[in-house]
């Protein structure tokens, strides 16, 4: 199985006016078309937050219209950036029975879980205790099916900039903790902080990608790639582990 992630496109309305607009529509629009390209193709597509600049509905029309030429199956979070009730009237089918957009993707051979790390208005994260009972719950359904689980804040530092990111550190440990206890957790993927990075946290590997948004990217040799979108493939093997490329566009 493949997966292909993308995040952080901070989308603006068709019609803004402002000088980031364009070329974060064009970034995703050679991205979805690399993907379209791809052999053998990616089986999903997961988004991991902070789709679009504003929040407002004429951002996601945008959004919508890009990433419509996708073939495969696209599951998003949100991020900090998304408006809830946007977000949810566009993209939250999977989680309208639940007051935060989780939710899990039961058909593939890895088990994934979409988590959701926002809070209205609120630029950190936060995994309060109805969220870190839901994951565990879910969790505990399925111990022995290998799971991925994606969601927009990291739990853990990354970078010069994404420092404490979480407005309750006990949030982050108490995350952690969970995953500690369900092994079959193979890998957590994030956005946010716009740059790459990969650890070893909470008895699994984690991950984050850089922005597809590349005025707001960090950690990259912008001499040869300021203009140049990326994004990441997750290839599952038979026993759920992942081993992950980045993959740049170049045409």
């Amino acid at each position: 199985m493949l997966i292909a992630q993308i995040s952080d496109t901070h989308i603006l309305a068709k019609s803004s006016d402002r000088p980031e607009a364009w070329p974060r529509a064009e970034s995703l629009r050679r991205t979805i078309n690399d993907i379209r390209r791809l052999d053998p193709a990616p089986d999903i597509v997961i988004h991991t937050g902070d789709t679009v600049q504003t929040g407002a509905m004429a951002d996601y029309d945008h959004l919508v219209e890009l990433l419509s030429p996708l073939e495969q199956p696209l599951f998003l979070t949100p991020g900090n950036r998304d408006d809830q009730a946007n977000f949810r009237t566009i993209f939250g089918e999977a989680a309208r029975d639940h007051r935060f957009l989780h939710y899990s993707v039961e058909d593939y051979p890895i088990r994934l879980l979409a988590l959701d790390s926002t809070e209205p208005e609120q630029r950190k994260g936060f995994f309060c205790r109805e969220r870190q009972e839901w994951l565990d719950q879910c969790l505990a359904a399925e111990p022995d099916r290998p799971t991925m689980l994606f969601m927009h804040h990291p739990p853990f530092d990354v970078g010069p900039r994404f420092i404490d990111g979480y407005t309750d550190l006990n949030d982050r440990i108490a995350l952690e903790t969970i995953v500690q206890r369900h092994p079959q957790v193979q890998r957590l993927v994030c956005g946010h902080c716009h740059r790459s990075s990969h650890r070893l946290w909470a008895g699994t590997s984690a991950s984050t990608m850089g922005s597809l948004a590349c005025d707001v990217r960090e950690g990259i040799d912008t001499d040869r790639h300021k203009d140049t979108p990326m994004y990441q493939l997750h290839a599952v093997a038979e026993d759920g582990s992942l081993t992950t490329q980045t993959r740049l566009v170049l045409d």
